[in-house]
């Protein structure tokens, strides 16, 4: 059991430590560079695809941020499909002479609509985005200049959060500040494992169809980008903004259905776990994999510092047991997460338990592409 205890709390180090240090480190010594050619470049026509579903709180405001942004407006199409909207989301889009419009009355799902509208669009490159998110005015700029590279074939923008009032949001932001490291450094290196749904940018002419369940299209769709040969990397310039949900169960739901999509994304793209075949074998196991995980190993350090008698694991099963209860009383008490190191256990605590989750609804329920929150 002892030695069960310490290659458990070595794994659980390594992921959220060991490896960030690693790729971190990686990306200073031998960085791979982006070779901009901004004086020979021709800006691409781009059009940006929005799939709302009852979204009449945020469309307009979407569309009016789409009007702002600084790119030729020749060569920049906006295109929103409501996919079954069933509130005032289409009675607002009807009313938008200069958007490309499609109304569909039946609710499909994302990758469906994705693979429709791509497949009619014209546009050298195309920008996925949501409705609830907003742009900075030269995202666009940000994102498309990367292509002037001829080995880019995605580019992933930054989502920051607002409000920073809002406790919950802050942790999300903690996590978010950790995850834009990773994604920078594995951009360095070579290309990023998937995108930011909310801002992300690909060559139309290496966009593939994919299957109508498809859980995470941003990471289903990059990484076939980069299973031919193309990076995927990450443009910190590239901004959009969202505010994130207070609720825990919202916030648990958003989680679960994230890392269901991981394991389906797993399940379905089996190279990844070739190094032969997958040139960023290391980081798809490391930053994505190994997280899947983690909240096994957590319980056998539980079971652990139980059934060791030693001091030394005596005192970490307090610890543990400390660190537990002071992360869920926080996630149930509003002035406890005003701290920010118990809002940081709550939230660390709700995504392994969404993980867990993940793995049983993956296993054993229907996966439905149709996100409706």
């Amino acid at each position: 059991m002892e030695f069960v205890f310490w290659i458990s709390l070595l794994f659980v180090v390594y992921t959220f430590l060991g490896y960030p240090l690693v790729i971190v480190c990686w990306s200073k010594l031998l960085p791979k560079p982006i070779h901009l050619d901004m004086e020979s470049f021709e800006w691409p026509s781009v059009t940006m695809i929005i799939i709302a579903y009852n979204e009449e709180e945020n469309i307009l405001r979407k569309i009016e941020n789409c009007r702002e942004l600084d790119y030729p407006n020749d060569l920049l199409e906006i295109c929103i499909v409501s996919d079954g909207s069933t509130d005032g989301t289409n009675d607002i889009l009807i009313a938008q002479p200069d958007i490309h419009v499609i109304i569909d009355e039946e609710n499909h799902g994302k990758p469906y609509q994705i693979n429709r509208v791509v497949e009619e669009t014209e546009s050298e490159v195309i920008i996925f985005s949501d409705a609830r998110q907003t742009f900075e005015k030269n995202a666009v700029i940000m994102l498309v200049r990367n292509f002037s590279d001829s080995k880019i074939g995605a580019v992933s923008g930054e989502l920051v959060f607002v409000s920073p009032e809002d406790h919950t949001e802050r942790s999300i932001g903690l996590y978010w500040k950790y995850e834009k490291i990773l994604r920078k450094a594995e951009s360095a290196v070579n290309s990023t494992f998937g995108v930011t749904g909310a801002i992300y940018a690909i060559r139309r002419e290496l966009f593939a169809p994919m299957p109508e369940d498809t859980i995470l299209d941003d990471v289903e769709i990059p990484l076939h980008i980069f299973r031919n040969g193309f990076r995927v990397i990450f443009e910190p310039e590239a901004m959009a903004y969202d505010s994130a949900s207070s609720e825990v169960s919202r916030e648990f739901q958003r989680k679960t259905r994230t890392l269901t999509g991981n394991f389906q994304l797993f399940g379905r793209n089996l190279w990844l776990f070739n190094p032969a075949r997958n040139k960023i074998f290391f980081q798809a196991l490391s930053h994505k994999a190994f997280r899947l995980f983690v909240p096994y190993a957590l319980m056998l350090i539980l079971i652990g510092s139980f059934v060791l008698e030693q001091p030394l694991y005596k005192a970490l099963l307090y610890s543990q047991l400390v660190l537990y209860i002071a992360g869920i009383c926080a996630t149930r008490s509003s002035s406890l997460k005003q701290n920010r190191i118990l809002n940081f256990i709550s939230v660390f605590l709700l995504l392994n338990t969404a993980s867990v989750a993940a793995l049983f609804k993956y296993a054993f329920r229907s996966i439905d592409a149709k996100w409706k929150s």
